[in-house]
């Protein structure tokens, strides 16, 4: 091809090799600095759509694990305050163990103590509220939580679970904010029994009778005595009378009843009663801390599927729009000397032009 003075084609062709290798470069420094070979819609609009899809699935599942994550934490409140009364219910019924045989002057330390075990019952029922839910505060009624994941189609939603009831009904919630533990699964720790008013005093009697208890195991030891020799015995009777007075009690009655006219024997009778009480309330707290357990296994694994779910959209993202930084760093590396290699052509090229003149030098 002849030389032209218009027209550098040389040059040309070496500016337009340039220019692509800008190009490149510009997609290649992008991909480098944003970690993407797919950020734009113009990148690969298929790729693009398909992975905004997901990203969208992958903030919805976000959410879902978040709601459920707060349904753990509640439950996990709830657990914490079970473990806890537990505890201090062992710690009423070893007061009450070592209460056999003890004067009148060690009994109010006991009652002391065991009324400071109860406080910190009724303060661990107050604390256990998250996100003002208390699931051992409702009433009996269940607290509704996220409890597991579902799709439809392309909806996703978060399914809840009612925990609660009966079984977990430890405080009925007051109009002022207040909570009464007398009723529900911890009744025979903070009931309180109403034995009427006195006629002579007009003041209410004791929650705990001692008087009459006495009076009603005299009368069944010696109606044990009489069976002995009279077959129109009963003392069967006589006990039912001792156990109508000793079942009503609680051990809110022993805390808050002076006991020093009660003798030895009635002392025991009063002790088994309450102990009796305080079983059965830790066989109720056993079983609420097995209702919760069954209730945090299963958002537990809600929760662990999910992670699993947003782990799998992650990585199908990734393999969709993320950049082979190897790849893209050995193809930078390539482009720049190809850069370099098209600006010494461009140079040579232009040199051309220079030639022309030498044509017309004398």
């Amino acid at each position: 091809m002849g030389t032209s003075l218009l027209t550098n084609q040389s040059a040309m062709n070496a500016l337009q090799t340039l220019r692509s290798i800008g190009d490149n470069m510009d997609t290649t420094q992008r991909r480098v600095s944003t970690g993407l070979r797919i950020n734009e819609a113009s990148d690969n609009t298929a790729y693009w759509s398909i992975s905004s899809m997901m990203k969208s699935d992958r903030s919805a599942l976000s959410s879902v694990s978040d709601a459920m994550a707060l349904g753990k934490s509640q439950i996990d409140v709830a657990n914490a305050t079970i473990d806890k009364s537990k505890e201090y219910l062992d710690n009423i019924q070893k007061s009450l163990t070592s209460a056999y045989q003890k004067g009148p002057g060690d009994i109010k330390k006991i009652q002391a103590d065991i009324k400071a075990n109860m406080n910190d019952i009724e303060s661990a029922v107050y604390s256990a509220s998250l996100a003002e839910k208390n699931i051992l505060g409702n009433n009996g009624e269940s607290v509704r939580i996220a409890g597991s994941y579902r799709r439809e189609g392309t909806a996703v939603y978060v399914d809840m679970i009612d925990v609660g009831g009966k079984e977990l009904n430890f405080a009925t919630k007051g109009a002022n904010g207040t909570f009464d533990l007398s009723q529900g699964q911890l009744k025979d720790i903070f009931g309180k029994t109403n034995n009427g008013t006195d006629d002579t005093t007009h003041q209410p009697k004791p929650a705990i009778d001692v008087g009459a208890l006495k009076k009603a195991i005299g009368d069944y030891k010696a109606e044990v005595e009489k069976a002995k020799t009279d077959n129109t015995a009963k003392p069967a009777d006589k006990l039912a009378e001792v156990t109508k007075i000793t079942e009503k009690i609680t051990v809110s009655d022993f805390v808050n009843t002076d006991l020093s006219s009660a003798d030895a024997e009635t002392m025991e009778y009063i002790l088994k009663a309450v102990q009796g009480k305080v079983t059965t309330a830790t066989s109720n707290v056993t079983t609420a801390g097995a209702t919760l357990g069954a209730a945090k296994a299963q958002v537990t694994g809600q929760i662990d599927y999910v992670s699993k779910l947003m782990d799998a959209v992650d990585k199908g993202v990734g393999s969709l729009v993320d950049a082979d930084m190897n790849a893209e760093s050995a193809r930078l590396a390539s482009l720049q000397v190809q850069q370099q290699l098209g600006i010494q052509a461009l140079s040579i090229a232009n040199q051309n032009s220079q030639n022309i003149l030498s044509l017309f030098r004398q």
